[in-house]
Parts: C-alpha cells; structure tokens; sequence
C-alpha cells in the first residue's frame, strides 16, 4: 500500500504540471505565431510578384507605344547598380583607392549594391577602370541575396539561414524576410540604406571562362565599366 503523498511532494507536483502546462501553451502560441508570420511572408512575397510582372508589362507597353508613334521609347534612369571589383591593389592612386574603400570594395571579386545619384555617379566614373558594374534585374537580386548574403553584424558576417535575423535586425523597417529585403533594394525604398548596411560585401568568384580582355571597357570588347541591364550574365559566371 502506498503512502499518501506529502503536502510538499503534492505542491512540487503541482509546481511541475503548471510549468509543463505553461510550457505547452507557450510552444503553442510560438508556433501560431510562426505559421501566421509565415503566411504573412508569403502573401507579401505574392504581392511583390504580382508588382514586378505590373512593371515589366509597364515598360513593355511604353516601348510599344513609342514605336507605334516613331518615337524612341527611353526608360527612366536607373536607381541603383551592383558593382563588382574586377582588379587588384597594384598601381592604385590613392583617391581611387579610398573611393573603392568608401564602397567597401577592399578586395578583387568583392561586390556590392549602390544607390545612384551625383555623388555616387561620379564616384562610381573615378574607379570605372576598377569595377564593371550595372543594373540587375529582380531575379537577380534575389538570387544573390538567396545564395550568397550574409549579414552584417556587429563586426561579423552572418549566413542569412532564416528569416528570423532579418526580422530581428531590420523588422523596425518592416523588412522580415528575404521577399522583403530584395523588394527593399530593387525598389530603392525609403529603408535602402539601411538593408544595404545590413547586407555584407558579396564575395563573388573568378568568372566561370575568364575575363575577356580586363583592360578594356565592356563597351569596347572588354570587361570593365557599365554593362547596364546586360550584367546578369557576368554576376551569373560569377556566383
């Protein structure tokens, strides 16, 4: 016959069922939280898509209507650029050098995003033989972001393995996901400095099949400068 159980023993018991109950309630609301949260993600990112069609069909649509009047169609400037250091440190002039500091392109094959205006236009004109640069498309963007962003915090590079480091740096913005961060700096939004910042320097590859002739401009058969819309294909050969 067992003994009855002592008041401590029935207090500790109860102490025990309640923390296991709060426990399985809590776990419950987290994952509540976390399926919403998810859903949330994937509407916004349905939405972004739905954006980025609108735009092409947009652009599109000027062009045609441009021909059919025999005018020349011409697209509004672009907004930003991803520039990728395609040379080393030798012979570098010292202002060229701090510019490329300044873009936080310290190494060869080192990548980032930029803002266009003035400033960074004429910057970007001082290192041209240093850099190819150009303006990706969506796709790309996030498949850069998708493959090879880390964070930038606090000194360190963090792999961007879940959204949850995007939310936790960057929600205040209501930037909490990838989605977001890729809509953020293809759109130029009024948080693009701040998802830039959060964002580490890329480190790109060697371009699968070589440089053509690195020495000459993109527009001269070569590889440096502006490649516009047509630097996919390099970041392609390159990720």
């Amino acid at each position: 016959m067992s003994k009855p159980m002592t008041e401590a023993l029935k207090k500790i018991q109860a102490r025990t069922e309640a923390q296991k109950a709060a426990y399985l309630k809590k776990k419950e609301e987290l994952v509540a939280a976390a399926k919403a949260n998810e859903a949330k993600i994937q509407e916004r990112a349905k939405k972004y898509a739905a954006e980025y069609v609108a735009q092409v069909k947009a652009e599109i649509d000027a062009e045609n209507k441009a021909t059919a009047e025999g005018a020349f169609y011409v697209p509004a400037e672009a907004k930003f650029a991803f520039v990728i250091r395609t040379k080393g440190t030798n012979k570098l002039h010292p202002h060229v050098r701090k510019i490329l500091h300044l873009f936080r392109l310290n190494q060869k094959h080192n990548a980032i995003f930029v803002r266009l205006n003035k400033a960074t236009i004429e910057m970007l004109k001082r290192v041209t033989p240093q850099v190819a640069f150009g303006y990706p498309s969506v796709d790309m963007v996030r498949k850069l972001i998708y493959r090879l962003g880390t964070a930038s915090l606090n000194g360190q590079r963090i792999p961007i393995v879940d959204n949850q480091i995007i939310k936790v740096a960057l929600g205040q913005f209501g930037i909490e996901s990838v989605e977001d961060l890729a809509h953020e700096i293809y759109t130029v939004g009024p948080h693009f400095a701040a998802a830039n910042r959060f964002l580490a320097v890329f480190k790109l590859h060697a371009p699968k099949g070589g440089y053509k002739k690195i020495n000459r401009a993109y527009v001269e058969g070569g590889d440096y400068g502006n490649r516009e819309h047509l630097i996919d294909e390099l970041i392609e050969r390159m990720i």
